[in-house]
């Protein structure tokens, strides 16, 4: 170990140390098609000891590097197929090695083939994330500042290859959840319930329209083994607090049930520190100039918890039922410090404020679906879910005031109470039949109703004393149904691959702002085709095309005109006058060998959706709201190189680089601008010996705009080891993440009647040691060939209705 460590500071005397012969080739079955995720060991003659390992890649390839090849063999294996063994290593390229089918019950097999980091499928970019150490306790919104294409800004939002509007999806189900819900979601979802991160630039027509810039499906683990096994995971971590994550799950599996649960506990104590130096012009002149301090402590306690049941009722039908659950309980402990001066720099007035807010969010999720294959080999999935969401909040900010120019006081104490709910069912029927040349038709249909309901009261509060604040108070009711239907139809041919699919969505909406007897109603049908192509050249060489018509529309919160209070002279709002941005997607990939990826994409919005910092009139007052804008063009380049630059040193490298081009208008002010955005992401793992794997990882998002604000660099360094004990029936993880503190968020926006330069400080530097024990069987059991088949339709529709 320790001489790996040294070879890894001294990089250039690599290749000079070991003398070591590469060899290469493909694993496939009896029908001459690729195995992915074989293992591939390399043993020693005289006592059969392991030596090196390796996994075949989506293309069944591997590569192995031996270092004295005449006293070693290869053992092949894979689940569902006999053990194959090379003794021939005379030949560095050994071809195709076939593996036989198992004619007889399936011996007791260990599964420990481990999947890359990253990997392109045909239609998806995944990440996998439950073997990945340097994300050890990471939150699933820190994961995602990781992914490849991702950008998430200082107001939580989140953009993907240069475009807001990405959706989040749950295990193949939207969230339906934005803004500061959202971001509260990602934040209690340690990365131990995660199994991997899909990102879907361009979904097909089976997808909803609603997100421009793709889907982000999160997928949670889930047992694939039959019997009963489990892991409990305890993550304790420390940085400027100290964090804890902790996690169980379950499964019990046989031939026709398959039982399994999960539950997780967060307790975070978060940090953020604002610091603003802000400025109100007349034209060029300066009106008055601001330094804003905001403090803030942000304890935060979740419990999540899901179980869920599939049955095999006969070799073609088969029902599920899934629940899930989220308690959130946070608190937001601030003091918030405003410095007000003239246009010649004296000290006018200081303002001091002190926020304590207490709330609570509720999250309950059921799933009822099923799946029936016809005797024409059709299958038939209907689904129905219900959720409710509710949450309630205690506020109270206490202000105190100094006015130096008259040497006079105040004070201010404001208390609010939020309440609000929402409610969503629906209903989706998807239909697929196969034709014996290997096309497929699909067709389905979908219904949600949606209803939100949120009452915010305000009181301002003297010598006990309490008067309504009708300027800050609002009650908001909105409801939003949409009736969806779809066709595709996909061609698979033996060297390229089509499909065309067309879907309609009708969407009715109605805001009731109750405090104002205001109504705004919205009723359109729109049409979303899309259409994709993918040729393969030769076993090295794929070529892809897509292009599909997206929508967004607002989120449930940001209709909501209330303010929310940050300080006497900083609101945030919603906006009851937006209207659904529309955006056309095409893109070109080109995969090599399997493994590299490049992709261009073009996007054309029309009423782009963004958020904005405003001047409130002539006000001294800065507002954050969304807005509509006329349009956006963006172009956007990916690249995912997986790089091995030794048998023990592999490495994912991943860059995106776009040009947002803006053009409308923003508080009465042209905006016409085009801003370029890179980011650079990468991750390595060393195989150290004696059990122990290094891992480390890099991000850089370069200097940029997001709209109308310049960010500056932001950059993580992350590294973690890990050590597996007790025949990997435990595993200890250790990892720092951000060892440098760079990955905070400071820019500037300077536009009309405002220039605001701000830092935001968070608590992104900590370390976490995770200690995990899996339980149980560990092992697939025997299972006849014919069983197994109907097994993978199990796993087929649990993967696609769970959620």
């Amino acid at each position: 170990m320790v001489k790996k460590i040294g070879v890894l500071l001294f990089l250039a005397v690599v290749g000079q140390a070991f003398a070591q012969t590469s060899f290469k080739g493909k694993i496939v079955d009896s029908n001459n098609a690729a195995i992915a995720f074989a293992n591939v060991v390399a043993m020693n003659k005289s006592d059969s000891t392991l030596l090196k390992g390796a996994i075949t890649d989506m293309d069944g390839l591997f590569n192995i590097d031996i270092r004295q090849p005449q006293n070693s063999y290869l053992s092949i294996s894979y689940v569902g197929f006999q053990t194959k063994t090379v003794t021939d290593l005379s030949n560095t390229n050994l071809g195709n090695i076939t593996l036989e089918d198992q004619t007889q019950a399936l011996e007791e097999v260990a599964v420990v083939g481990q999947k890359p980091f990253i990997q392109k499928e045909q239609d998806k970019l995944v990440l996998n994330i439950e073997n990945s150490i340097v994300n050890t306790g990471n939150s699933t919104m820190e994961l995602l500042e990781k992914a490849p294409g991702v950008i998430i800004d200082q107001d939580d939002v989140i953009s993907l290859s240069g475009r807001t509007g990405v959706r989040i999806y749950m295990d193949g189900k939207d969230t339906r959840l934005q803004g500061e819900q959202l971001a509260n979601l990602l934040r209690s979802l340690p990365s131990s319930n995660i199994e991997k991160i899909e990102i879907i630039t361009n979904p097909s027509v089976r997808y909803e329209a609603q997100g421009n810039a793709g889907i982000i499906n999160i997928v949670t683990k889930k047992g694939k083994l039959y019997g009963t096994n489990g892991s409990l995971t305890l993550s304790p971590g420390y940085g400027r607090y100290f964090r804890w994550n902790s996690a169980m799950d379950f499964n019990h599996r046989t031939e026709k049930l398959n039982l399994y649960g999960q539950y997780s506990y967060t307790d975070r104590n978060q940090y953020q520190e604002i610091v603003i130096d802000r400025i109100f012009l007349d034209g060029d002149q300066p009106q008055g100039y601001y330094d804003l301090q905001n403090d803030f402590e942000l304890p935060l306690k979740t419990h999540t918890g899901r179980l869920g049941l599939d049955y095999t009722v006969s070799e073609k039908t088969t029902l599920g039922v899934l629940f899930t659950g989220l308690n959130n309980n946070t608190k937001n402990i601030s003091t918030s410090n405003v410095l007000g001066y003239n246009t010649d720099w004296n000290l006018i007035s200081e303002e001091n404020t002190a926020t304590d807010i207490a709330s609570e969010w509720n999250q309950f999720t059921a799933n009822l679906n099923a799946r029936h294959n016809f005797g024409n080999k059709s299958v038939l999935n209907f689904n129905f879910d219900h959720a409710r969401y509710s949450n309630w909040s205690d506020q109270k900010f206490v202000s105190n005031f100094d006015f130096f120019e008259s040497n006079t006081t105040a004070q201010d104490v404001l208390l609010g109470d939020v309440d609000g709910f929402l409610n969503l069912t629906g209903i989706t029927v998807d239909y697929e039949l196969p034709f014996k040349n290997g096309d497929r038709f699909e067709a389905g249909w979908k219904n949600t109703w949606v209803k939100s309901d949120n009452d915010l009261a305000y009181v301002n509060e003297n010598n006990g004393v309490t008067t309504p604040n009708t300027n800050l108070s609002n009650h908001f009711i909105y409801d939003e149904d949409i009736y969806a239907g779809y066709v595709s139809y996909n061609i698979n041919r033996e060297k390229w691959n089509a499909q065309v699919g067309l879907r309609a969505e009708n969407t009715s909406v109605i805001g009731n702002q109750v405090t104002t007897n205001t109504v705004n109603t919205m009723d359109y049908l729109n049409l979303f085709p899309t259409a994709s192509y993918n040729y393969t050249f030769n076993e090295k060489h794929t070529l892809g095309v897509s292009a599909g018509r997206r929508i967004d529309r607002p989120g449930y919160g940001q209709l909501n005109p209330f303010r929310t209070f940050v300080n006497t002279n900083t609101y945030r709002e919603g906006n009851p006058y937006l209207q659904p941005q529309f955006t056309w997607v095409s893109e070109v990939n080109y995969t090599f060998k399997q493994r590299y990826y490049f992709a261009f994409n073009v996007g054309i919005t029309e009423d782009h959706l963004t958020m904005a910092i405003i001047r409130d009139g002539d006000q001294e007052v800065v507002i954050v709201r969304p807005i509509n804008i006329d349009r956006l063009k963006s172009y956007s380049f990916v690249a995912s190189l997986p790089i091995q630059f030794s048998n023990w040193w592999q490495s994912n490298w991943n860059l995106n680089a776009s040009i947002n081009d803006f053009d409308g208008e923003i508080n009465g002010f042209n905006f016409d601008r085009s801003n370029p955005v890179v980011s650079l992401n990468t991750n390595h793992s060393f195989g150290l010996g004696n059990g122990y794997r290094l891992q480390a990882g890099a991000f850089y998002l370069f200097p940029h705009y997001g709209s109308i604000t310049r960010a500056e660099t932001i950059s993580s360094y992350s590294v973690g080891l890990q050590k597996n004990l007790f025949k990997d029936a435990m595993t200890l993880r250790f990892n720092i993440n951000d060892i440098f503190w760079n990955q905070y968020p400071t820019g500037r926006t300077a536009f009309g009647n405002l220039d605001d330069s701000f830092t935001s400080y968070r608590d992104t530097r900590y370390a976490t040691l995770s200690i995990s024990w899996r339980f149980g069987k560990q092992s697939v059991q025997p299972v006849r060939r014919r069983q197994s088949e109907i097994q993978q339709e199990m796993d087929r529709a649990r993967q696609q209705n769970e959620g």
